[in-house]
């Protein structure tokens, strides 16, 4: 016995609409905005006066992480801390003084503001 062409068109347009919506498909119409980031610092925050101590940085997008994201970080006060020239280390100053370190996330859309993370950090001595 065959099936009416009707239902095999609806099944047909099931499984299609199905394989479109799991291919991501239904992202190209959601409206456009800003992503939820989060920027989370990964390291202490009291070092030893004249040392140097490794940190990094995770940021996830939509709660998925990314790989090697372009950041632009920075100290508040160099004279506190200061980081490598490679950007994966701070160097530790002064003492007993605490300054904040900056971390953006540089986008390639523009917005009003790109998603920044403050995080203060301590010497010691």
């Amino acid at each position: 016995m065959r099936r009416p062409r009707s239902a095999v068109r609806l099944a047909l347009a099931v499984v299609m609409g199905a394989a479109a919506l799991a291919c991501g498909f239904a992202d190209v119409f959601r409206a456009a905005g800003p992503e939820a980031v989060t920027i989370t610092y990964v390291g202490d925050t009291t070092i030893p006066r004249d040392s140097t101590v490794p940190f990094s940085v995770v940021v996830e997008a939509r709660g998925t992480r990314l790989d090697r994201p372009h950041l632009t970080i920075w100290s508040s006060d160099t004279s506190v801390f200061d980081l490598t020239a490679g950007r994966d280390s701070l160097r530790a100053k002064s003492t007993i003084r605490a300054a904040v370190l900056m971390i953006r996330l540089d986008s390639s859309i523009p917005t009003d503001s790109a998603p920044t993370l403050a995080q203060a950090i301590r010497v010691r001595p």
